[in-house]
C-alpha cells in the first residue's frame, strides 16, 4: 500500500477574505456616513439635562390681556 498525498486544490479560501474585507469597510464606511454626515439617532442635540418642560402652561400675552380686559370691564 502506497500512500498518496493529494495537494489541496486551489479553493475559495483567498476569495471569501477578500470580500470579507470589502465587506467590512463598505460597513464602516456606511456607519461613519450616517453617523457622522447624516447625523443618525440625533447625535447633533445639544443635551436635555434638567431642561424638562413645566406641566402648566404658562398663558400668552394675547390671553393675559383679554382677562385682563375683561376683569377691568365687569363691575
Amino acid at each position: 500500500m502506497a500512500v498518496v498525498e493529494e495537494e489541496p486544490e486551489p479553493g475559495a479560501g483567498p476569495a471569501i477574505v477578500i470580500i470579507t474585507v470589502i465587506v467590512l469597510i463598505a460597513l464602516i464606511v456606511v456607519l461613519f456616513y450616517g453617523l457622522a454626515v447624516l447625523h443618525w439617532f440625533g447625535f447633533d442635540q445639544p443635551a436635555a439635562v434638567g431642561a424638562a418642560p413645566s406641566v402648566t402652561p404658562t398663558p400668552s400675552a394675547a390671553a393675559s390681556a383679554s382677562a385682563a380686559a375683561s376683569a377691568s370691564a365687569s363691575p
